[in-house]
């Protein structure tokens, strides 16, 4: 058996083309998604099922690509799929604001579930290994997608104020109009199988689901296996030069091989289903998920290819390709409203269901799939190997903050509800919190809604980069889940801390305090406690359940802040039971007007609070006007009674 040349020119250009526009279109994905929850939801204040039926109906669209390609033609619906792609890419990067964010993110979408089948169509023209290599070009487009991302530390290009960022789009979107003029050549009517030999295209939704939620998420992978961001992306990328290097192996249609698949997929079922996998579990997910998930998606379309085409046109390509992108909507949807309403089932059994559907997928396509020979080029796997330097970069300069040694009282403390990081307008903007709370100066700070791998909010660790924006340590406290809760960031030593669940635990959106010894120097310490309680405001019930668990941990210990967003009025019981055990109000003691502070837009209820015992004193209370977050900050300068 030869081995594949390790460079192809001709074989770059070809993996570019599809790799450029997958990149693009998962940059659009994690747009959209968060523009549908945050500015038609949040800002436009729809309903849950408003927004559930507006993100399936987005993905019906994909349905339309056969009367766009029966309109058009093949080359000229590539040619205007291709370029409208990078066109509303680069608007929706270089006009940053919304109703546009979700409007050309949209358009991308769109266009991209479009150019799946279409350009399948398009390689089948082409015969032979074409179809395999469209794979390993899609895979190579989630490789180039994740290393850019994680340069920039999980935060996407799309949020960016850098001016870095638009150049970066610029030279790219140029990069793919001219791999489309140079590569789309000739035109015809392409043909392909009957509707059951194209079904597993269906399984590319199921895939993306899986990959951005899991697999390909460098945010999840750093807070769920405790490495440095850098060495948690290098990890996946690694993964993913093994997984297209076995994906450039010979394909034997034969039952060992069907049993193979079978026996990962089970695996991998099993690994996804696991609701709080510890260091250990998550490195293990991490590593086969990829691994396996790559050669899996090449069986797909290297099988996608290899059956005898007696059918004319895209269109039963083009239906299972829909069914594909409405599954992705379907288990987005219900993985993320799972935290608001009881959808019958556990979260986390939603990947494993994805996974199983591609495993589904991979068996069919091996059925009728006859041998392939190793692939002629590894340049799809010389390219991913290549971009392993950027993390291992990246490895190298990364400096973790350190904590300084405080000189005693006065501490600056705040607390702020950070909206996930998405401002009132419903774009993404960890800039503008950071900047706000560079302008009280805290010591120590109490966050609140704080997302660390949240595909639905585009995939942030959003306190990682705030740790590092700020240069301050911090503390990770989950809630809902592994990647979702409160923190702590503190400029002082952290002696203790722990997180503690509060009840009741079979709330959807479970909520938890989290605790910290902090040594503020001067041989004073202060015991800091950061909380978020239930949230609807007919949940006083549930609150009151949660406040007696605050003053029980607290159990009259001196100097003690309580700080968090209690989602309570000052006259609500939950919080006559804080007052009544001891605990005294900042706000009550030094703020003049109503304190309101949410909605930052127009502000009339005050739920965000700042506790301190009777032993500490307080003066100088801010409450900084923004509407980075939906809520306002609260900082106040602390005093030790002597």
């Amino acid at each position: 058996m030869s081995l594949p040349k390790l460079w192809n020119t001709k074989s770059f250009f070809e993996l570019a083309l599809p790799a450029l526009t997958t990149m693009f279109g998962l940059q659009a994905l994690r747009v959209l998604l968060p523009s549908i929850v945050w500015y038609i939801g949040d800002t436009l204040d729809a309903s849950t099922a408003i927004l559930a039926v507006v993100s399936i109906g987005i993905f019906v669209l994909s349905f339309l690509a056969t009367p766009f390609y029966r309109a058009l033609g093949l080359r000229r619906a590539l040619f205007v799929v291709l370029i409208g792609i990078g066109l509303f890419r680069l608007l929706e990067q270089v006009i940053a604001q919304q109703p546009l964010d979700f409007i050309f993110s949209l358009c991308v979408v769109v266009l991209f579930t479009f150019f799946i089948p279409l350009y399948l169509g398009y390689v089948r023209l082409q015969g032979g290994a074409a179809p395999r290599k469209f794979g390993r070009g899609f895979l190579l487009g989630l490789v180039f997608d994740t290393t850019l991302r994680g340069s920039f530390h999980t935060l996407d290009l799309s949020w960016q104020h850098s001016p870095l960022a638009p150049i970066i789009v610029v030279l790219l979107v140029l990069a793919q109009l001219g791999l489309t003029i140079f590569l789309i050549q000739g035109d015809g009517e392409p043909t392909e199988t009957n509707f059951v030999g194209s079904l597993p295209l269906a399984a590319i939704g199921p895939f993306i689901f899986v990959t951005q939620v899991i697999f390909q998420n460098a945010a999840r992978a750093t807070a769920l296996t405790g490495f440095p961001m850098p060495l948690a992306y290098a990890f996946i990328i690694l993964v993913n030069v093994i997984g297209i290097s076995a994906a450039l192996l010979p394909i034997v249609a034969e039952r060992a091989t069907s049993f193979a698949v079978l026996v990962a997929t089970l695996f991998l079922a099993w690994l996804t289903s696991r609701p709080d996998p510890a260091p250990g579990t998550a490195d293990v997910m991490f590593f086969f998920g990829n691994l396996l998930m790559f050669p899996f998606v090449t069986l797909i379309f290297a099988g996608l290819g290899a059956r005898e085409e007696i059918n004319k046109g895209i269109a039963r390509s083009a239906i299972a390709n829909g069914i594909g992108w409405v599954l992705l909507a379907l288990l987005t949807v219900l993985y993320y409203v799972s935290y608001q309403i009881n959808i019958g089932l556990p979260n986390n059994w939603l990947p494993s269901i994805a996974v199983i559907l591609i495993g589904i997928a991979v068996l069919a396509a091996l059925r009728v799939m006859p041998n392939f020979p190793v692939a002629s080029s590894a340049t799809s796997a010389t390219i991913a190997f290549a971009l392993v330097i950027l993390p291992l970069l990246a490895l190298a300069t990364w400096r973790t903050p350190q904590p300084v040694a405080g000189n005693g009282f006065p501490v600056r403390v705040m607390t702020y509800n950070l909206h996930n990081g998405f401002n009132t307008e419903g774009r993404l903007d960890p800039e503008a919190l950071a900047r706000v709370i560079e302008r009280v100066n805290p010591d120590l700070i109490a966050l609140q809604e704080v997302e660390r791998g949240w595909y639905i909010d585009s995939s942030l660790d959003l306190a990682k980069w705030l740790s590092r924006r700020l240069n301050m340590p911090f503390l990770f406290g989950p809630t809902a889940d592994r990647v979702w809760g409160n923190a702590i960031l503190s400029r002082y030593p952290i002696k203790e801390w722990g997180n503690v669940p509060l009840p009741p635990r079979d709330l959807t959106l479970k909520r938890s305090f989290l605790w910290a010894r902090v040594d503020i120097g001067g041989g004073e310490e202060l015991l800091f406690i950061a909380t978020h309680f239930h949230d609807p405001a007919n949940g006083s019930a549930i609150r009151q359940q949660q406040s007696p668990e605050i003053v029980k941990f607290w159990n009259q210990r001196p100097r003690t802040l309580v700080l968090g967003d209690l989602n309570a009025k000052p006259d609500a019981p939950e919080i006559a039971l804080l007052r009544d055990a001891g605990l005294r109000d900042a706000f009550a003691t030094l703020g003049t007007g109503d304190g309101f502070t949410w909605p930052s837009t127009k502000p009339n209820q005050r739920i965000d609070y700042i506790w301190y015992s009777s032993d500490l004193s307080v003066r100088n209370l801010v409450m900084p006007r923004s509407t980075a977050s939906d809520h306002l900050g609260i900082a106040v300068t602390v005093e030790g009674k002597r």
